[in-house]
């Protein structure tokens, strides 16, 4: 690689001549970075902008004017003078001799605390920059930003790479932000409204002051395709989809639903970069010679224009700076998701350079078709939090703070197109632009519509929505009409029954808005239509039905949700949709309609008995209950419902009548026939476990049974599932009978039964005095539930577990010095691979998952191939030392007294998710929790050792390394 002496040379130190020269110089370097560049077979890329006129560009919009906007974050990472000092700028660059090429520079704003998303308003820009985001504008003309509002403010102020970015242009006419992994607490300064961000992302209005949370969350860049649907990245992950609608999930606080954010990816997380692969990271993070794989994935963005051909629809386009490359899926629809799949061949990718230094950040489709790009250029791209100290020091992590370029990438023999000026155009033209073939222009253009609010655009629009062939001119004129308050009955029902999907699916979600002022006809017609859409070709445009039916005051709805239950319950994101709508005064209805409908028992029902249950309908129980009766295994319909409404509830409570009653006892007794009989599975079985004990009458005979089951005649997953539905029916006694089993049980028992009685504070204390008592050994522990004891919330606990364990705890760095001739025994090949597998079943399993065993609560191993086995001995005598958040421990205690343990995976407004180190997860609803709260430390426990010899050690690293090895290496199925 050719690299100018220069480049190294910190900015201050340059000579006068430099600057008087910058144009020259700044297109020479430009040009020898070029020549490292290589992109995909058909394309070219140019610089079409470069330093001194950029630098350090992570985001950029274009104006009306079509002058670019770029952010520079020039305070990354740590501040101008390393002491968190706001350095960030805006710039506007012009391309004065229309030449293609941008050849004026304007500062527009500086000070910023590290921005790093921007977007064109009305007569200026808004930009994130945590904690806030600001609106900047000149107001005297002098090409300064002299008016500065912070709009919103409370962001997160993290790791400067996990901070709120994003402001893209939404179909609704709002503006969405990324999470950036930072969360907040946000407040509207307009309007004083605060909202939780948490695991969620953001919408916003900025002239009003509107702020809703979406579902996410999106470490930087979420960006939508043409119709609407949204994506978005993190570190490892180049492409989520956020399938469901969190304001639509937000309606039903009574079930729990999927997670929103849904990965698409499909085939390996490699990828292929052309140069030196320099890590400044931390070898326990990422180590020199490692396999590439997605580790910083950003900027993920839809390409939205037909300049590169077919081939490029539907394609997603992400940045990964690490690697200096930008990688490309494409997108198939697969029901109301979809699959990502590498587009290129296994050793391409769309762009890649050889220059170590090349930092591509953020992805735009140009207002010309072509694909621009950001490129920060940086020697040091990692942060300092995750470079080791030692080596930090001998670097420069600001090095190429004065550098930067922003590429543009065309098809070869092919021109990009003319720009139109759209601040010249008046309202019919704007309008007309809405018909471009340009993501980027139908954007701009609807948005100047609405800050312009011309009253003769509403006749504009109708006319382009009546006549264009095009659906997308058709749909950014719904669109635009419904934000000037425009949108007019006929206009609406018309596009009901629009030939594309796409115009159809958004008519219904405007129908929400125009419902309550229709009567008569109108009503009659938007209902006609609104039942021929329920059974839509188009599953998305019948998962918008099913959100909609809940915003709709009319008769009939109700009917509707429950043909649509039983035509796309079985499909989890529908079923999802459909239930958010169910509320008291439909829920009969959707019973009626389903149950008429429906094949058999399903998901779907229990998911209505559960409704049924919490909002007090036993007629509407009674009715689902009395058609199950007859059904030979509607005990699976039961269970299900059981399942969710509490562990210990009896059939009494629920206030049924005596017939009612009696059939859900007949049901229950099919269940229970099933321990009877060899001809059962163990899956059938464990059903008819956890459905014992809910007659109150029969309780002291069920437990009975349950106690039997802990024989070892049975299997293991029997034992678990007694077990289980002892510790519910018989909390008091559960230790004192599981004592009397104790030597009989298993391994993989024995661990259930105490992360069971873990979840209980008194059986708790019971566990700990049967210890003391020698009835149950103290090494049945493990050294995660050691330190869960002996740090547990109850003061007196923590004093029985420190009397009865006799542990202290132990100097971590000490501990790591202690076992370090481990990696001397692995590199010398003194170690046992068999002793190692048996150690990682025992010890580790419980988080991580190899060779098919074990659970995926921690980190995934295969992932991980960049770690050494320093790393690996320090990560796992030393978890706490770099835990990243999403692996730190929760606890949850219920207000039944409940405790669960293990990492956050997903929250929304109503409820949690836990990954328990047992595998399983526990959905929590916030309604039934007294407490959430994070211990700070990793779920990966400390004293992981004891009990441990250095050669022991040694083998466990060896097993750990080898197969991740062997993992990696295996041919890969595209899955």
């Amino acid at each position: 690689m050719i690299r100018s002496p220069l480049l190294s040379r910190p900015w201050t130190s340059l000579a006068l001549g430099w600057v008087l020269l910058a144009g020259a110089a700044s297109h020479l370097w430009a040009d020898q970075r070029l020549d490292q560049i290589e992109v995909a077979a058909g394309f070219r890329v140019e610089t079409v902008a470069a330093e001194p006129l950029v630098q350090d560009p992570v985001d950029f919009d274009w104006g009306p004017d079509g002058r670019l906007w770029v952010v520079e974050m020039a305070d990354y990472p740590l501040g101008i003078d390393g002491d968190r000092k706001p350095g960030g700028r805006v710039r506007v660059l012009e391309d004065r001799d229309g030449d293609g090429v941008y050849d004026h520079s304007t500062l527009f704003a500086q000070r910023l605390s590290t921005p790093n998303g921007i977007l064109c308003w009305r007569g200026g820009v808004l930009v994130t920059a945590a904690p806030d985001v600001v609106y900047l504008e000149d107001t005297t003309g002098d090409g300064r930003a002299d008016r500065r509002d912070v709009l919103y403010t409370g962001f997160g102020e993290g790791n400067e790479q996990h901070r709120v970015n994003g402001l893209r242009w939404g179909l609704d006419n709002w503006v969405y932000l990324a999470n950036g992994d930072s969360g907040g607490t946000i407040t509207s300064t307009k309007t004083g409204e605060t909202v939780q961000l948490r695991g969620r992302d953001l919408r916003i209005r900025p002239d009003t002051g509107e702020l809703e949370v979406q579902s996410g969350q999106t470490q930087y860049g979420r960006n939508r395709d043409d119709w609407g649907n949204w994506f978005g990245c993190n570190n490892p992950n180049p492409i989520f989809h956020y399938v469901l609608d969190e304001q639509y999930l937000a309606r039903n606080p009574h079930l729990t639903f999927p997670a929103a954010r849904h990965d698409i990816r499909r085939g390996d997380t490699r990828v292929y970069p052309i140069g030196p692969i320099i890590s400044h990271c931390d070898p326990q993070y990422r180590a020199i010679g490692a396999t590439p794989r997605f580790t910083s994935a950003c900027g993920t963005m839809i390409y939205r224009d037909n300049l590169f051909g077919p081939d490029y629809e539907h394609v997603s386009f992400t940045s990964e700076p690490v690697y200096n490359i930008v990688h490309a899926r494409k997108l198939l629809p697969q029901g109301v998701t979809f699959e990502s799949h590498k587009l290129h061949a296994e050793t391409e990718e769309f762009f890649r350079s050889a220059d170590p230094w090349s930092r591509p950040a953020c992805i735009h489709t140009g207002p010309d078709g072509a694909l621009y790009l950001a490129d920060m250029v940086r020697e040091v791209i990692e942060h300092p939090e995750w470079i080791d100290d030692e080596l930090e020091k001998t670097l420069d992590v600001r090095s190429g703070s004065h550098l930067g370029r922003i590429y543009r990438i065309v098809p070869e023999n092919v021109q990009p197109r003319d720009v139109p000026r759209l601040d010249r155009m008046n309202t019919a033209e704007l309008v007309r632009v809405l018909e471009s073939s340009n993501g980027w222009q139908r954007d701009l253009a609807q948005r100047m519509l609405l800050w312009q609010a011309d009253p003769q655009a509403a006749p504009h629009l109708r006319r382009l929505y009546e006549t264009s062939s095009r659906p997308l001119a058709r749909l950014h004129a719904l669109c635009t009409l419904a934000g000037l308050g425009s949108l007019q009955p006929q206009t609406v029902l018309s596009a009901l029954d629009d030939p594309h999907p796409g115009v159809r699916r958004h008519a219904v979600r405007m129908l929400e808005f125009h419902w309550d002022g229709w009567s008569g006809d109108r009503q009659t017609a938007g209902r006609r239509l609104l039942e021929s859409r329920a059974a839509d070709e188009d599953p998305m445009v019948r998962m918008q039905v099913a959100y909609s039916l809940g915003e709709i005051d009319a008769p009939g709805t109700g009917k509707l949700l429950g043909a649509l239950l039983a035509a796309d319950g079985d499909d989890p994101w529908l079923r999802a949709a459909i239930l958010s709508s169910v509320h008291r005064d439909n829920l009969p209805s959707v019973v009626e309609s389903f149950l008429a409908d429906r094949a058999g028992p399903s998901v779907s029902l229990a998911s209505l008995l559960v409704m049924a249950s919490r909002i007090d309908q036993p007629q509407t129980l009674e009715t689902i209950l009395s058609q199950l009766s007859t059904e030979p295994r509607a005990w699976q319909t039961i269970h299900a419902w059981f399942r969710t409404i509490g562990p210990t509830e009896p059939i009494e409570q629920f206030g049924l009548s005596q017939q009612a009653t009696a059939a859900l006892g007949r049901i229950l007794d099919r269940a229970t026939s099933l321990l009877e009989t060899n001809e059962s599975s163990t899956a059938e079985k464990t059903v008819a476990v956890e459905l014992l004990g809910y007659r109150r009458e029969q309780t002291e005979q069920d437990v009975e049974r349950l106690e039997s089951l802990l024989a070892p005649a049975h299997p293991s997953a029997l034992q678990i599932a007694a077990i289980d539905r002892l510790a519910q029916l018989d909390r008091p006694q559960t230790v004192s009978r599981l004592a009397r089993h104790w030597k009989s049980l298993s391994p993989q028992v024995r661990s259930h039964a105490l992360s069971i009685i873990l979840q209980n504070q008194q059986s708790t204390q019971d566990l700990l005095t049967s210890i003391g008592e020698g009835s149950i050994a103290r090494t049945s522990l493990s050294a995660e539930q050691r330190v869960q004891l002996l740090n547990h919330r109850s003061e007196a606990i923590r004093q029985l577990a420190t009397e009865v364990l006799k542990q202290h705890s132990r100097d971590r760095q000490a501990v790591v010095e202690a076992y370090s001739p481990a990696i001397a025994l692995f590199d010398q090949g003194k170690t046992d691979l068999d002793q190692g597998r048996a150690l990682f079943a025992t010890k580790c399993a419980s988080c991580h998952r190899l060779e098919d065993r074990g659970h995926v609560v921690g980190p995934q191993l295969e992932l991980l191939t960049n770690r050494t086995p320093k790393a690996i001995l320090t990560a796992v005598l030393d978890p706490n030392r770099a835990v990243e958040d999403k692996y730190l421990q929760y606890q949850a205690v219920t207000l039944d007294g409940i405790i669960y343990t293990g990492v956050l995976t997903s929250e929304s407004d109503h409820s949690v998710t836990l990954a328990a180190s047992d595998g399983k997860t526990h959905e929590l609803l916030r309604s039934e929790l007294e407490m959430l709260q994070s211990s700070g430390e990793s779920m990966m426990p400390v004293g992981l050792e004891e009990g441990l010899s250095v050669e022991q050690v040694a083998s466990l690293i060896h097993y750990v390394v080898k197969t991740i090895t062997l993992e990696i290496e295996q041919p890969e199925t595209g899955e």
